[in-house]
């Protein structure tokens, strides 16, 4: 069956890939702000699909384990930024990337809501290591912005 005149389709951005000279990352730590570059909602996008690429040197990552996602808003009142997550901070939860216990290298996408705050809004992601194991330097975060609108 043919998809039919506006009918909702969904629409994709272009991928952006956030590396920035990733350092490695504990089980149970945060990355820290070098890890990626900001991201800017530049499309006003709603939602995004978000690929992590990842690996470990020596041992996988423990079974059903995951690396948590979180943002820093930026210019949230004029220059004014939001807070960095932490351990103590964990405001602004993005999603989770389920991980296989697997030496191989791991392309995890997950399908996530943007909160927006302005137009153009600037996002800068950090990652909780949940693996069981210390996160190899060298993952990075690829975003894909999406929408729904009509099918043509």
């Amino acid at each position: 069956m043919a998809i039919g005149t506006d009918s909702a389709v969904e629409f994709f951005g272009t991928q952006d890939d956030l590396d920035s000279t990733s350092a490695s990352v504990a089980d149970g730590a945060f990355s820290i702000a070098t890890d990626v570059a900001q991201w800017t909602n530049d499309d006003d996008a709603p939602a995004a699909s978000i690929t992590l690429l990842c690996d470990w040197n020596t041992t996988g990552p423990d079974a059903n384990s995951i690396i948590n996602l979180y943002a820093k808003l930026h210019n949230v009142q004029s220059t004014n930024d939001g807070e960095v997550p932490d351990a103590n901070h964990r405001h602004v939860y993005i999603g989770a990337f389920p991980l296989n216990d697997v030496l191989t290298n791991q392309y995890i996408t997950i399908d996530v809501a943007l909160p927006n705050y302005m137009t153009s809004s600037v996002y800068e992601f950090f990652i909780e290591n949940r693996s069981g194991q210390t996160l190899q330097a060298g993952w990075i975060l690829y975003v894909t912005p999406k929408t729904i609108g009509p099918h043509a």
